[in-house]
């Protein structure tokens, strides 16, 4: 039998809306239903508000097939016949609606009869004291094909305390050949011959701080069966990869490093299939390579597979050839893919090439280490150095044991494992402090309260009533003068931080009470927390009063949001479909815009997209916005931000094409807008710049602001007008000539300089130390650059044959110098990049480098003379 993956993904999703279930769309691999999460790591994640009964989706019944990502078993990936980092979750779900009688027996029909799985090679395990999940799987299954086992594999918790209950996995029978071998190899066995299908999880219970199990009032359904393990079941294969969701990216890999997909070849090309699926859809979803957060993880996974082409000799970048292998087999269930592919690659791209520059560097230190542990006679690197060369300089810990290995080193597995943690600790506690607020306490509060009534779309002012006050992070009965808090309303006239705008400003007030608004952010649903300085008076729950926002302020704000949404499309239109939003601050002064593009925007493109966004401006169009379902505004052209959730009812903001009956641009958009475009006024480019790979940012201006930035910039340039002595028009001319004029006397100057103290060597020379039979000199040079200071440090060690050289510049407010030791010195034991850390540390500075040449620096100047004149101790020591 051969059924593509992409009529199983189809039959799944089809077999439970038959049985009831609302179809809902794969979220994005930034979690938007747990902002606690790195990445979406199961089905349920996009559910959680639906588990803890505070949606408002109308549906109790609900069906996916998820984008998931993983680095939990990333070791394995490749060397297994089932381990992945990004993968498809299908599942179904029920949110108090059916329980485990329908769950069992929709599983083992779609299982049995859709997918024809023999019945005899699927196994069952409950929970070994669920009697009422046994009673059904009997019902339909063999008893001998059913096994208890204990909660360590069949009871799910969500934590110490709270919703948990028995989950029941089906598992199939690979072959005894795919088996560890051993007597007691069995459905409970890690090796690859039972492979979990699917995980039918029955959340039932509310565990107290006693341990106590109490049963929930609404009982709750949450399955999940991996889509690649499903299509290798179906297809007889024995593991993952070979499907046609991996085979032609292996194929495609081993055709470009030329090598065959067998033997000690199949775990490399294994994982980089998975790997290159995984950045493909990280990309896509907004992720983009850095040294932190969901960035550093997928660095990591793109290097770890760029790194398998290194074992073959092939130092080009090729992981970007695959990504459109993975797009054709994905683009039927994420036709999003299809916009994005040329800049995905890129983006990819790049980063192989900074990687293999980082080999390159990474290979020299590497190379320094080595050579500074042969001369201790230490014959074992450190786990320090070791996860410094990976961590720092992304240098691989297989290739620098391999490296140490060639000349005759080892490595310290256990301390490097030891090190490893630590700093992965360190990651995991600065990623629960990176400013995420207290999910956990707002969404009690929220679940008590409910949502913020916001108001603000139509009116800038509303009366209002207190429902909770906090301060320091805990409820308060009142706030009084002085007091810094926030304070929770039933309605609410202010926008909220949300979809890259700013929040508004004002103030709450009554007759007795006066407090400024500082913030307001929404950490739970639409429960709007307005972060407060009271000035006067007090507030107490139940109050009445009012919010009045900054209007100012908001529709200068708004006009640099509805600015945005036009200099996007100016942007798809002078590039393409690939430009997506990648980020956006739409604040007061400025706004900025981050986009997906591989180049530099140039200026004459700067200068098109700033005239049709001002075209667009004077046309005076309507700025129409409308509430829909999803699927309209989507079938509409409507532009969605990916890694945002939307609801089945969504806002739109479309700026109508005056010309044609039809939109200029359509986007879904919670922000504040003009009405019509004439009310921005006027738009202005500030600056176009880099973010990262792949990702460029314009900052601009609009409305008053934008007037103001031309006020300033007409300024500057009347002032540099006087100082020349030219009128505007005369000015870039006289610039230039008197740039030229500046260049040549620099240079004249530069030369004669250096004249000058090349005419000193003798006499630098004749002050020269006999130091335990090393010649040291130590020099200062007055203003002297980097430059000055190599020439004279290579013309004396060209006189002097031997020596030790301090060359020292002293400027007004730092000094700079190179330390610089001849061969013959750096074989007697002399190491210049020890000797400058010493004399650094003497004046207050920093320096460092190799054996045979270091530089450094401080802005100490207060001990220079004295440090200079007794450097020569460092030869002593």
């Amino acid at each position: 039998m051969n059924k593509p993956s992409s009529k199983i993904r189809a039959e799944f999703l089809g077999f439970f809306k038959n049985s009831g279930c609302t179809v809902i769309p794969s979220d994005s691999l930034i979690p938007t239903g747990d902002k606690t999460l790195l990445f979406t790591s199961a089905g349920m994640v996009q559910f959680k508000q639906h588990f803890l009964g505070q949606s408002k989706d109308s549906f109790t019944r609900a069906t996916s097939c998820q984008k998931c990502f993983r680095t939990s078993d990333i070791d394995q990936v490749g060397t297994t016949a089932r381990h992945l980092t990004f993968f498809e979750m299908l599942g179904n779900f029920s949110f108090g609606d059916y329980f485990k009688k329908e769950a069992v027996a929709w599983a083992w029909e779609f299982l049995t009869k859709n997918m024809s799985l023999p019945k005899d090679k699927l196994y069952i395990t409950i929970y070994k004291d669920d009697d009422e999940v046994a009673k059904i799987w009997r019902s339909i299954a063999p008893a001998n094909q059913i096994i208890r086992m204990d909660e360590k594999t069949n009871f799910w918790n969500m934590g110490e305390t709270g919703p948990c209950g028995p989950c029941s996995e089906i598992l199939i029978d690979l072959g005894q050949e795919t088996g560890c071998g051993g007597p007691a190899c069995g459905p409970d066995c890690n090796c690859d011959r039972y492979l979990e299908i699917w995980n039918l999880v029955f959340t039932q219970f509310d565990r107290q701080p006693d341990g106590l199990l109490k049963n929930l009032p609404r009982k709750n359904i949450d399955t999940g069966m991996g889509l690649e393990r499903l299509t290798t079941a179906v297809n007889g294969r024995k593991n993952v990869f070979d499907t046609d969701l991996f085979m032609p990216v292996m194929e495609n890999a081993a055709e470009i490093l030329k090598i065959k997909n067998e033997g000690r070849n199949i775990s490399k090309l294994r994982m980089i299939a998975d790997h290159s699926r995984a950045a493909t859809f990280l990309i896509s979803d907004g992720i983009l390579p850095s040294n932190e957060g969901r960035g550093y993880v997928l660095r990591r996974i793109l290097r770890r597979a760029l790194r398998q082409g290194k074992f073959y000799g092939y130092n080009k970048p090729f992981i970007n050839e695959l990504v459109s292998d993975v797009f054709k087999i994905m683009e039927t269930a994420y036709p999003e893919l299809s916009s994005k592919l040329s800049n995905i690659q890129s983006i990819v791209k790049t980063e192989e090439e900074k990687f293999l520059e980082t080999l390159e560097s990474g290979s020299k230190i590497l190379s320094n280490i080595i050579n500074s542990y042969k001369s201790k006679g230490i014959n074992i690197i450190s786990g320090k150095d070791v996860l410094k060369l990976y961590d720092t300089y992304g240098f691989p810990h297989d290739l620098t044991k391999e490296t140490a290995a060639e000349n005759g080193l080892g490595i310290d597995e256990d301390g490097f494992k030891s090190e490893q943690k630590n700093a992965q600790e360190k990651s995991r506690a600065a990623w629960r402090g990176s400013g995420e607020r207290d999910i956990t306490f707002y969404s009690i509060l929220h679940k008590k309260i409910g949502d913020t009534v916001f108001t603000g779309y139509d009116n800038y002012a509303v009366e209002s009533r207190v429902l909770a006050l906090i301060k320091d992070g805990r409820e308060t009965g009142e706030l009084k003068t002085g007091d810094n808090g926030e304070i929770i309303l039933s309605r609410s006239s202010f926008y909220a931080q949300s979809g890259g705008q700013c929040a508004d400003k004002g103030i709450i007030a009554n007759n007795s009470f006066e407090s400024i608004v500082e913030d307001i952010f929404k950490p739970a649903g639409n429960l709007f927390v307005h972060k407060v300085k009271v000035l006067k008076g007090l507030v107490k729950i139940n109050d009445t009063i009012s919010t009045i926002i900054d209007v100012e302020r908001r529709k200068q704000i708004a006009r640099h949001h509805t600015a945005a949404h036009l200099l996007h499309k100016a942007l798809r239109e002078t590039f393409g479909g690939h430009i997506t939003q990648a980020g956006s601050l739409v604040a007061r002064d400025y706004f900025r815009f981050d986009f997906t593009h591989f180049s530099a925007v140039k200026k004459d493109d700067l200068i098109k997209i700033e005239k049709r966004v001002n075209s667009i401006i004077r046309l005076n169009s309507e700025v129409r916005i409308e509430t829909m379902s999803i699927a309209k505004a989507r079938n509409a052209g409507a532009m969605a931000l990916f890694g945002e959730k939307y609801g089945n009812e969504v806002r739109t903001v479309s700026v109508k094409n005056e010309s044609e009956n039809g939109n200029y641009s359509m986007e879904l958009c919670v922000g504040t807008h003009v009405s019509r475009t004439g009310d921005i006024g006027i738009f202005k480019i500030i600056s176009e710049s880099s973010v990262a790979a792949g990702v460029r940012r314009i900052e601009a201006t609009a409305g008053i602001a934008a007037e103001n930035y031309i006020l300033d910039e007409e300024a500057v340039l009347v002032k540099t007008s006087e100082i020349l002595n030219a009128s505007k028009e005369e000015l870039v001319n006289k610039a230039h000539k008197y740039t030229a004029s500046y260049k040549k006397l620099e240079n004249e100057f530069k030369s004669l300089k250096s004249s000058l103290i090349s005419g000193g060597i003798d006499s630098y020379a004749k002050e020269v130390k006999k130091i335990n039979g090393i010649n040291f000199l130590s020099v200062i040079a007055d203003k002297a650059d980097v430059k000055v200071l190599r020439n004279i440090s290579d013309q004396l060690k060209e006189k002097l044959k031997s020596a030790v050289l301090l060359i020292v510049s002293k400027n007004e407010d730092k000094a700079s110098f190179i330390l610089s030791a001849t061969a013959d010195c750096v074989q007697k034991g002399i190491n210049a990049g020890k000797i400058a850390k010493a004399f650094a540390a003497s004046i207050n500075g920093s320096g460092g480098g190799k054996p045979d040449f270091a530089q450094g620096g401080s802005k100490d100047l207060s001990n220079l003379n004295d440090a200079v004149k007794n450097a020569y101790k460092y030869i002593l020591s």
